[in-house]
């Protein structure tokens, strides 16, 4: 199994941004989107999340999209990160961690 998991922390505080809609899409080779996951992350921030992935979904792309427009109650440039990714290996755990904040995100890929 491949494995998604990411964890939001909050750059104004260093809280764990809790409560963040997340949604994972995989995006077909036409450029349609197909909506495999859509949840909340935790209240540590997080959110994990296996797929069983073919051959054929190994070749496409995915993106993870976290929707922080509901997260700062006052205005915001950032309402919403978009992150483009593979899944080359269907056993494979990608983690992405992302420190936000109302006017920016900083993200890198851990291992």
């Amino acid at each position: 199994m491949a494995i998604v998991s990411s964890h939001l922390l909050s750059s104004t505080d260093g809280s764990h941004a809790s409560g963040v809609k997340v949604i994972i899409n995989q995006i077909n080779k036409n450029g349609s989107r197909r909506k495999m996951f859509q949840s909340k992350t935790d209240k540590n921030g997080r959110i994990y999340k296996q797929f069983s992935l073919t051959k054929k979904d190994t070749s496409l792309k995915y993106e993870i999209i976290f929707n922080l427009q509901n997260y700062y109650k006052k205005k915001t440039n950032v309402t919403e990160i978009v992150i483009k990714f593979n899944m080359k290996n269907p056993k494979k755990k990608y983690h992405i961690p992302v420190i936000i904040a109302p006017n920016g995100y900083s993200v890198w890929w851990s291992k």
